[in-house]
């Protein structure tokens, strides 16, 4: 099965997210 990401590039926040089980699991940023 294919992996699918999201990438959301905004202006003041960044977030990355995975499909995981059917479900969107955002990954962290640390900072």
């Amino acid at each position: 099965m294919a992996k699918i990401i999201g990438i959301d590039l905004g202006t003041t926040n960044s977030v990355v997210a995975v499909m995981e089980g059917g479900e969107p699991k955002v990954i962290a940023n640390e900072e």
